[in-house]
């Protein structure tokens, strides 16, 4: 009777341990699908953040441009003169 029970232990046993070696497979398989998304969200996320950078970087050198700053003059009645190199000496020189 003894060796009865023990048998059917050891084969319940041994279901566990094959249902658990089946799952360790598929827990690994999802792990991995879960991490390549995360990576290609963080990958899609840094291209954007690239993007906008090159965005900001290509509106500041338009904005530098004198184009730009006599356009805006204009709009704003902002009216520039030229500085003569004597007077220029001489407001570096009283400083």
């Amino acid at each position: 009777m003894k060796s009865a029970g023990i048998e059917k232990a050891f084969v319940v046993l041994t279901i566990i341990f094959i249902n658990i070696c089946l799952l360790i497979p598929v827990w690994q398989s999802a792990t991995n699908t879960q991490l390549r998304r995360e990576l290609m969200q963080s990958e899609r996320l840094l291209n954007e953040n690239e993007e906008q950078k090159m965005l900001v970087s290509a509106s500041i050198a338009r904005k530098t441009t004198p184009e730009y700053i006599i356009e805006q003059s204009t709009e704003h009645n902002i009216v520039f003169t030229q500085i003569g190199s004597d007077s220029g000496s001489l407001m570096a020189s009283n400083r």
